[in-house]
């Protein structure tokens, strides 16, 4: 392999990165992904985003007609990310 096709073989790479791996059970979503841990900062900054993405959907309306508002809110926030 020529030393061009190498290094854009190597630039892909870590263009893509590796993949992530995820699932679900009784405990919730799990995603893993190599790579450093994120700051609080950024962990909180996840959670913000998915509670925003959860209040932008069809579960939102669902879970306010099942619950009410009040305690549709009080769930969306134990929608949180979690960093082990």
């Amino acid at each position: 392999m020529g030393k061009n096709r190498k290094n854009k073989e190597r630039r892909k790479k870590s263009r893509f990165g590796l993949p992530g791996f995820s699932w679900q059970d009784g405990e919730g979503f799990h995603f893993l992904r190599p790579g450093r841990r994120p700051s609080p900062e950024q962990v909180e900054e996840m959670t913000r985003q998915y509670q925003e993405k959860i209040r932008n959907s069809p579960l939102w309306d669902q879970m306010v007609n099942n619950f009410g508002k009040e305690k549709a809110e009080e769930l969306l926030k134990e929608c949180r990310v979690k960093i082990d």
